[in-house]
């Protein structure tokens, strides 16, 4: 188990509110990322609790192993 500063901050790609995840990659903070509506190269499958909308955490580089978290909301 790891931690994130941006795990429990992702905006929802749909209706735009913010939630958390339970899982990030090992590297996640280290490498740059953007979210989009499709999968990417490394890619981290988001479900908005809100909206129930899915879109995709991206990463160009490898950030790792998707890990779950120590700490989450």
């Amino acid at each position: 188990m790891h931690i994130s500063e941006f795990a429990d901050n992702l905006d929802c790609q749909n209706c735009g509110k913010t939630h958390s995840v339970k899982s990030w990659p090992l590297h996640g903070d280290l490498v740059p990322f953007y979210y989009q509506e499709t999968p990417g190269n490394f890619t981290l499958p988001v479900v908005c609790p809100h909206c129930g909308h899915k879109w995709y955490v991206v990463w160009d580089d490898n950030p790792g192993a998707i890990k779950p978290l120590f700490l989450y909301k």
